[in-house]
């Protein structure tokens, strides 16, 4: 899996950050910007570091042509964060191509700015000279022969930036050791249209602004049926990110996300007063509590891509009653570090939500008064959307939406001579049945504007995990004035919205007489029940 093995890639760079002159500090990072543009890195020295190859003084191998070369990007996030991107580029239109910052070594001066319009490169021994120039020279052949080379040295290009080149004819100077190339600047937007790119970085909240601290409380009285009071909070100590682009003749051939929330943590509570006087009611509420954009999740590849990402976090209650209530309920809720988003943009259903199996929760109720049925299903939901900028290709937006907590609670009205909740001398007859369930479902959307006609590409909402499963049942004893063995007050059937609250039927009277006693009738006044069905969508659809 690319998921593995790149963030392995990413924990062993950590450490030789000070060897490539990135301090492990957040000083050099871009904050405030939509993407953190990465420098970079001198493929020799990161080699090197990393144990991948040694150093050699003059390995006259760097001076030959290829046609495919390796680009390594980086720079220092917050909190000794690394963000990293590795690209092997594929040279274009059957050219060759030579990376400059592997035959630096090899030289005592480069001079891309030279008064004569040519690029001139003085060499440290007659053999490298020598090399340079038999590997080279074949371009003064014919006036179609030409190579690239990409530099990555000061005044070579803009600041901070590899620039490629185009070279059409060599000549030398034996006696100086110095090849002088005839140069042109060629744009990345003509070069990089075959690459292979992955690229990640661990995203984690300021302390101290707690941007993904998202508590917050909303209020909603709805006309004459009742109140709302939610609140709700998730937060991450970090979010890890990786992906692989692979582009071929400016057309996606592929596009992978993976997301693995660390030290993720959600949170909510639903206060409600609710009352149906003279028939049964219903209502839906749901509010956005918060957007923005994260701007230490944005990275660039200047001339390539761009990655930016928006988190957002919402809540919603829908509920379905008869009579009154007063209650209280909700549930913490967590996953554990393993559970991955893996978002697949050109081949969707090889998207996968792993590890959400482990969830835990902590569900509470507390029921002050009551009478008749109520059905109530509450949500909280943690949105990271992507948007990603391909140079030429196009664009593309996958949001990764997890329903995290979400309890649903099926309340009656019951009566039983023998007592309801107690068979003990004196126990209350009437009260509430409570049933509590949770789900969790993990879901992905996707968009994109690709090629020229932005029309043939289909937006996609896709759920990749959904459980749902009952945690608790209790029982209220509550004086309910008028509920007797003889009542017959139902309350009608009605269906929960399915989005974004998990698939539900509602029936009416579908629950069995509780017994207590044998020979003891027990008597629902108004019984509500929720079945929650499993279901696959079968929106599997590729770009």
């Amino acid at each position: 899996m690319y998921y593995q093995s790149y963030a392995l890639f990413l924990a062993a760079a950590i450490p030789i950050l000070p060897i490539l002159g990135f301090p492990l500090s957040a000083d050099d990072t871009v904050v405030g910007k939509a993407a953190t543009a990465l420098k970079p890195i001198n493929v020799l020295d990161f080699e090197a570091a990393t144990g991948i190859q040694r150093r050699v003084a003059e390995d006259f191998s760097n001076l030959n042509l290829s046609t495919q070369a390796q680009l390594i990007y980086g720079r220092p996030g917050a909190d000794g964060q690394l963000l990293l991107a590795n690209m092997t580029l594929y040279a274009p239109n059957g050219l060759q191509m030579v990376m400059m910052e592997r035959f630096e070594p090899m030289t005592t001066a480069v001079d891309c700015n030279g008064d004569d319009g040519l690029m001139s490169l003085t060499f440290k021994s007659q053999d490298a000279f020598k090399h340079a120039l038999d590997t080279w020279s074949f371009i003064n052949q014919a006036e179609e022969k030409k190579f690239l080379l990409i530099a990555n040295h000061d005044g070579c290009g803009p600041q901070d930036e590899r620039q490629p080149y185009l070279i059409t004819n060599i000549q030398e100077d034996e006696g100086k050791l110095t090849t002088f190339l005839t140069a042109e600047k060629a744009p990345w937007s003509d070069i990089a249209g075959t690459y292979d790119l992955d690229f990640g970085r661990a995203i984690q909240p300021k302390k101290a602004s707690r941007r993904r601290g998202l508590l917050d409380r909303i209020t909603n009285a709805v006309s004459n049926t009742g109140d709302f009071i939610l609140n709700g909070n998730a937060d991450f100590s970090s979010f890890q990110v990786t992906g692989h682009l692979s582009v071929k003749d400016f057309s996606l051939q592929g596009l992978t996300l993976a997301g693995s929330p660390q030290g993720f943590a959600a949170k909510m509570d639903v206060g409600t007063s609710i009352t149906a006087p003279y028939s049964p009611n219903s209502l839906q509420y749901s509010k956005e509590l918060y957007s923005a954009p994260i701007p230490e999740a944005g990275i660039s590849v200047t001339g390539i891509f761009s990655l930016g990402a928006v988190v957002s976090y919402e809540v919603g209650v829908s509920t379905t009653f008869s009579g009154s209530a007063s209650m209280n309920f909700g549930l913490t809720a967590s996953l554990p570090d393993t559970a991955i988003v893996i978002a697949d943009g050109v081949t969707r259903s090889a998207s996968t939500a792993t590890g959400f199996e482990g969830a835990s929760f902590d569900p509470h109720f507390n029921l002050t008064a009551f009478s008749a049925g109520v059905t109530l299903a509450a949500f909280s939901q943690a949105k990271l959307t992507f948007g990603v900028d391909i140079t030429k290709v196009g664009k593309l937006e996958v949001g990764m939406a997890l329903k995290l907590p979400g309890i649903e609670a099926i309340v009656k009205a019951a009566y039983n001579e023998a007592g309801l909740c107690s068979t003990t001398p004196g126990a209350s007859k009437t009260g509430a049945q409570i049933n509590t369930n949770i789900f969790v479902a993990v879901d992905l959307t996707a968009d994109a504007e690709l090629g020229e006609d932005e029309d043939t590409t289909p937006t996609l909402a896709l759920r990749l995990f959904k459980s749902a499963l009952p945690i608790s049942s209790s029982c209220f004893p509550i004086d309910i004035p008028g509920l007797t063995a003889n009542s017959t007050e139902t309350l009608a059937a009605a269906t929960l919205p399915t989005e974004p609250l998990p698939t539900t039927v509602v029936e009416a009277a579908a629950l069995p007489a509780a017994t207590v006693d044998a020979g003891a009738t027990t008597t629902t006044a108004a019984v509500v029940t929720s079945v929650p069905v499993r279901r696959r969508s079968n929106a599997r659809r590729a770009l």
